[in-house]
């Protein structure tokens, strides 16, 4: 939706070229088109579909009557291209005053859904806050907060708008914990040097891992001793704290994983 008119069908083809012909294999691609009220959304639709994307990130959706017409122009151009119904998913842009009111009604307006994007510029300008754009940005707090709970009820994954200043990687890194804080999945790049910076922060450190381990470790103990209620570091510590300490260490193997895979790759290239 960046792209001038003039050029928005070469764009269409390019896009399509690139997902039929480069090597995605284990990547998520989403392709952000234009929003309902262009008139270029059927043409974006129709052409994009066919080069298989794992998601259509819909910009600017303005409620659930947007996600549920996105759903249906989805299904005409997979039959057209004869894709399996339900391949292609939808990811939608929460930049709109009206999308942040009804967001727990778009997050379950379509079973295409897979993720919830806030847009915190785009919204601000409806919403009224004022964006400081560095740090943790509280201003934000309440609509960011917001949509990561939107998101997680209904199953869905919460991506985090992108840090703008993409030369600064302190801040990156700032902002990019923060995030991880609040409970986003993903926080969104601008530009590829982000993108360690932002997987580093959205990896469990290594104070959380111990205190993971001590957890777990203490609940053994207290289930042997037929405790229900322990203590880690001074801390009471029941059920609740083993099912985040068991997400804190499933996150940390997943990036072991894909750190391991990474440099597989790399060596063999």
């Amino acid at each position: 939706d960046g792209v001038g008119s003039a050029d928005k069908q070469r764009a269409r083809e390019t896009i399509r070229d690139a997902l039929t012909t480069l090597d995605w294999h284990d990547k998520v691609t989403f392709v952000r088109v234009n929003a309902r009220d262009t008139g270029f959304l059927e043409d974006d639709i129709r052409e994009v579909v066919r080069g298989r994307p794992t998601a259509i990130l819909q910009g600017k959706c303005r409620g659930p009557q947007d996600i549920v017409y996105l759903d249906g122009l989805i299904t005409i151009a997979e039959l057209d291209a004869g894709i399996p119904y339900g391949t292609v998913k939808i990811a939608s842009m929460i930049e709109r005053a009206t999308a942040l009111e009804e967001v727990s009604q778009l997050a379950a307006a379509s079973a295409r859904l897979m993720a919830l994007f806030i847009g915190c510029s785009d919204l601000g300008n409806e919403y009224g806050y004022r964006r400081t754009y560095r740090g943790q940005e509280l201003e934000t707090l309440w609509a960011r907060s917001r949509v990561v709970l939107a998101a997680h009820h209904a199953g869905l994954l919460a991506i985090d708008s992108p840090y703008l200043y993409f030369t600064d990687l302190e801040g990156t890194e700032v902002q990019s914990r923060w995030a991880y804080t609040l409970g986003f999945d993903l926080k969104a790049c601008v530009s590829p040097r982000q993108l360690p910076v932002v997987n580093r922060a959205f990896t469990p450190s290594r104070d959380e891992i111990e205190w993971a381990e001590d957890v777990l470790k203490g609940e053994t103990e207290a289930t042997l001793a037929g405790r229900a209620v322990w203590a880690v570091d001074g801390m009471m510590t029941d059920a609740p704290f083993v099912l985040r300490a068991e997400g804190i260490l499933q996150r940390a193997r997943a990036a072991d994983a894909l750190t391991a895979a990474r440099t597989d790759a790399a060596d063999g290239a």
